[in-house]
Parts: structure tokens; sequence; C-alpha cells
């Protein structure tokens, strides 16, 4: 008896590490190309927990049938656990797209003999031999893809785009970035963000960064900050489909829909990078389809596009593997079901993200919220940016059996400032007039814009739509005609109101207030009765120079020798505050100041 196992493999879970796979069904085939698998149950197996598949198979002793014996192993056509889908082969060939291969997901075992284990990690499957043809070296780890979760039903999306700067892009580089100017100008207008990758043998690409967080492309201005990310990058060399999107699986952000631009098959795979630079090999392969199922495990919808002779004809068969199963047919366009397409040039792919994207918002009415600076006057918008969370708007219609409608919704906080109506067309309906009001604020004011109160697009020919104002100038609102078949986008601004300027004013005088009868509180400068000049200031205390001190009074004390006038003092339940006056003898007072003695009350 002898042990044939083999690793599977669900979704990259580091930069280098797989996590397993359960419920994979392999089979050993006796030859390469046989349809069906040996008929014993020996012959089966199914993945555990730790992704291991384990042939147990017998009469492998000296002189039994099986001794000696080379199976194949491969997967059954339906071998996967529910959410996934079986490749039972992949491209291999040069990276350039020259000499392709459609090479069979199968693995010769060793020689078998009696009492041994083999591993598709060590005995077979796994390989570095990068130059023997038809390049079947593999990671080791047998690979599946996960089904391609679909896109939500809305206009306004989070999506990640990843591109391929590759040296073999070569001088269409600037078509490349005119692609994606396209995707960024279609989603303008939406609800919508993006993210930024790239990739050459690694990810980032050479001499450029990721850019992982949601930039919101709904207004002219976010869209262009989005292409200035781009704009100077330049090219590298290798190609890492794996790298590229495995750094979309660990981002923070969870995104709707990710779009891998590529002009190539892949060179390379894991991090640090592995293979040839050169060819594209089974491991390369492998490597990209574990780090999109990492994407697809997160919810987020795959759509490869392959650009060029790189990628055509049976090439397809990898760009299915990392996205889903559904080619894009042009005689039957489907866009938002295609998971993976083959154009020709740039153009035409650039062409065909604009297409699914305004696939997602036809016949929808999105509202873009903009604050203008308050130091703005009149229909002046400069400096104007999203709003943010709680402006609500609420659309109706007259147009007869148009559903979704009436409907109220409110900007959150995503940066885009804006919200979107999905009205339902009844048969024969070519449009829909909405009339859509806004619930203002306080502390703001509509801007009009040539008198209207918003400015809309047609999102699909980029024409202006025109707008009827209607509501109140307390509830300003609108109304648009939305056509079945088409996206409409409007714009709406408001301005904090301005502060009030005061009218200057005689300042009103302040009243004199009306003096105490008490006597001053007592300074510093005066001295105490044991600081005068030339003596004591006791009661009728001498000092030299002829003076001497006189004890006014205690308040309320009418005992005391009231020389010159009566004293006033403050009591406190044990003080009395007393004022002491020195006089030249026969002359004017020379200084006068308060003391506290112990109350004789």
């Amino acid at each position: 008896m002898s042990v044939v196992t083999v690793r599977t493999g669900g979704d990259r879970s580091g930069d280098a590490s797989v996590a397993p796979l359960a419920g994979v069904r392999l089979a050993l085939y006796a030859g390469e190309n046989d349809p069906d698998p040996i008929a014993e149950d020996w012959a089966r197996c199914t993945s555990d927990a730790d992704g291991d598949c384990s042939f147990t198979v017998p009469y492998t002793a000296s002189g039994q049938i099986n001794e000696g014996e080379r199976f194949w192993v491969g997967q059954e056509p339906d071998g996967v656990p529910p959410g996934w889908f079986v490749n039972p082969s992949l491209r291999t060939g040069k990276g350039s797209g020259s000499g392709s291969v459609e090479s069979d997901y199968r693995f010769r075992t060793p020689a078998l003999e009696e009492g041994n284990t083999y591993s598709s990690l060590s005995d077979f499957m796994r390989s570095t031999a990068w130059s023997a043809v038809p390049y079947v070296a593999s990671t080791g780890i047998w690979q599946q893809s996960r089904v391609n979760p679909g896109l939500p039903a809305a206009c306004g999306l989070d999506v990640a785009v990843v591109l391929d700067l590759s040296a073999s892009v070569g001088s269409a580089l600037p078509q490349l970035k005119a692609a994606t100017d396209q995707l960024t100008d279609t989603l303008t207008g939406t609800p919508s963000r993006l993210a930024l990758f790239s990739f050459d043998r690694n990810s980032p690409s050479t001499g450029t960064a990721n850019h992982p967080d949601l930039v919101p492309v709904s207004t002219g201005a976010g869209a262009n900050a989005f292409k200035d990310l781009y704009a100077d990058w330049a090219l590298g060399s290798g190609t890492n489909w794996d790298q590229g999107l495995n750094a979309v699986a660990q981002a923070g952000p969870v995104y709707d829909l990710v779009i891998v631009l590529t002009d190539g098959n892949p060179t390379r795979f894991s991090k640090p990078y592995s293979g040839d630079g050169t060819n594209t090999h089974l491991a390369d392969v492998e490597g990209g389809i574990f780090a999109a199922n990492a994407v697809k495990a997160k919810g987020s919808r795959v759509v490869a596009v392959g650009v060029g002779n790189g990628v055509e004809g049976i090439s397809g068969i990898n760009l299915k593997a990392i996205s889903g199963q559904e080619a894009f047919d042009p005689a039957n366009p489907a866009p938002e079901t295609a998971d993976y397409y083959q154009t020709t040039d740039f153009a035409a792919a650039g062409e065909a993200l604009r297409n699914m994207a305004l696939t997602q918002c036809e016949g929808t009415l999105s509202v873009i919220k903009q604050l203008v600076p308050g130091e703005t006057e009149g229909e002046d918008v400069t400096g104007a940016a999203p709003a943010g969370a709680g402006w609500q708007f609420g659309a109706t219609t007259t147009t007869a059996g148009v559903g979704g409608l009436p409907d109220t919704q409110t900007t959150v906080d995503d940066g885009t400032g804006g919200v979107v109506f999905t009205p339902t067309f009844p048969t024969g309906a070519a449009d829909a007039d909405i009339t859509v009001t806004e619930t203002q604020q306080p502390g703001y004011e509509l801007v009009t814009q040539n008198a209207k109160n918003a400015v809309c697009t047609n999102l699909d020919n980029g024409q202006p739509v025109e707008v009827t104002n209607t509501g109140a100038a307390s509830a300003p609102a609108f109304t648009v005609d939305v056509p079945r078949l088409a996206a409409v986008s409007c714009i709406v601004h408001n301005r904090p109101n301005p502060t009030p300027t005061p009218t200057p004013t005689d300042p009103t005088p302040t009243p004199t207030p009306t003096p105490t009868p008490t006597d001053p509180t007592p300074t510093p400068t005066d001295p105490t009765p044991t600081d005068l000049p030339g003596g004591y200031g006791d009661d009728g205390g001498h000092g030299d120079e002829g003076g001497y001190g006189e004890r006014l009074a205690h308040a309320g004390d009418s005992s005391g020798p009231l020389l010159l006038s009566a004293a006033a003092a403050m009591t406190t339940a044990a003080m009395a505050l007393i004022r002491w006056r020195l006089r030249r003898r026969g002359s004017s007072i020379l200084r006068s100041r308060w003391n506290t003695e112990p109350s004789p009350n």
C-alpha cells in the first residue's frame, strides 16, 4: 500500500501562503487524457479541513498489480464545494502571448512503492523547473476558483482599478491611462468612488504607489484628483497578477467591483516574487487565482479586461480563472454579468469599461449636493465641494405607471454628496418626469446656475438636460425628464447664509456709578501705625517732626476725638477697620490710612 496526498487551496492568506480548502474531490486516472477515472473507491478522495486529499493505493508491494504504477491526479468535473468552479486547464507559454498551450491541469505521480507516501508539495506537482516546456511548473497546491459575486443593482459603486504596468504595454501606456480616464469620466456625476492599484513584477509597480483609500469622483474636481494619481506613472517589468490582486485583498476598504486591466499573462507570482519573468507557468496563474479568490471572499466582483495580442485566444481561460465563467459577447452584450473581456486595444477596453458603468445607471437620476464657500456671491460656485451626511431629497413623478416613487434619499458621509433615485418604467414608457424637492437645512440658501435650481446632464451623451424650476423659495425644487435607457445626473448647490453685519451706532453712555458711603479700600502705600514718622501711632501717639497720630474712629463709635471729621469704618465679626491720619502739629494732614484692630464690640 502507498499513499498519494494532494494539498488543495482556496484563498491567498498571506504574501506567500494559501488557506486550505475542504470538499475538493480528486481522482486518479490511468492516462493523461482519459476522460474517466479509475473505477475503484481508492482512486477517489475528498479534501479535509487541512486541505489534504489522500489516496490510499493498494497492491503496491513487490509483484503486485500497482507496483511501480504512475497515475495521473485530476479533478472531477464538479469536484468543488458549493460556491466554487473547476479550472480543468490553464494557458501556459510565452508571457508575450506567443506559443500558447492549453495545459490540462493533471499531474503524474512518481512510481509507487510499498509503504511510501508521496506529497504534491514535494514529490510531484510542485516544481521550479521554469525553463521546462510546456511550463507546467506548479506551486503544488491544487487551485479552483470562487464563483464571482454579482454587482449591486445600484448606480454609484466603489471600484478598485488594478493596472498592469509591465514593459509589454510599451507605447500603449497613454492609451492605458486614457481607458482609465474614460471609466473615471463615466462615473463622474454618480455617487461613485475609486481606488487605484498597480503591478509589474511587484505591487505596487516600480516607481508608483497603491491608493487603496476610495476617492469620490461624483464631481469633476474629484475625478481630476483621481486622474492625477496615475498621470505620471511609468512602466516597470514583469507581470504579477498575484501581487496586484493580493494588494486589493489586503486593503482595508471592501470594493463593489475590482477591474484588472492587463495586456498579458502573468510571468511572476508570490511575494517575494518567483518565476522567471518571461514565461507563463501554471504556478504564475495559480497565484493569481488564489489572490482573486481572496478578493471575491470579501464580496467584491472581479472583472478581468485583457487587451491586445498578449491575452487573445486561449488566454481567455486564464482571465476566466481569476474572474468568472462568463465571457463578454459583443453579439449579445451583457456588461452587467460579463466576467472577463478580450479586447483588441485600450480604446476598446475603455469603451467596454464605460458601457459597464453606464449599464449600472440606466434609467436612474443621481443628485449631487455641493456646498459653496460662504465668501462667494451670486451664482459663483468656485470652490464647491461635495456635501456631507444629512442632506435630504425627495422625488415624485406624474408619469403614469412609473414605480419606485415617491422616494426619499439622504446623503451619507461617503464624500460623494450624492443620492440616487431608481424609478421602474412601465412597458412602452420612454421616459418619466421626476420632480426633486430638497429639505433645506437651517443656515443655508440655494445657489442657482443660470437662474435654474439644478444643473442636469445626460451621462450617456454628456448633453445638458432641461430643468424646470418648481417649488417655493423656502422649499426649492426642480423637474427633469429621465430616459429609460440613459442616466441623468443633477448638481444642486447650497451656500451658508451670510452673517448680517451690525449697523454702527453711538455707544450707549456708561452710567456713572453712585459712590458708596464707605471709604476706599486701603492701599499698600499708606504706612501702618507703627511706621508713622518719628515714633508710634497709638491713640494720640507722638512722632518726631512734631507730629502725632490720631485715632479718628471705630465704625459707629462716637467716643473718639473726632478732630477733623467723622471716619467711616467697616467691621467684621472680630475686627474693626480704623482710619489713621498723620498731621504736622498745627498743620494739614500728612498721611492717612486704614488699619485694623480688635473690634471694641
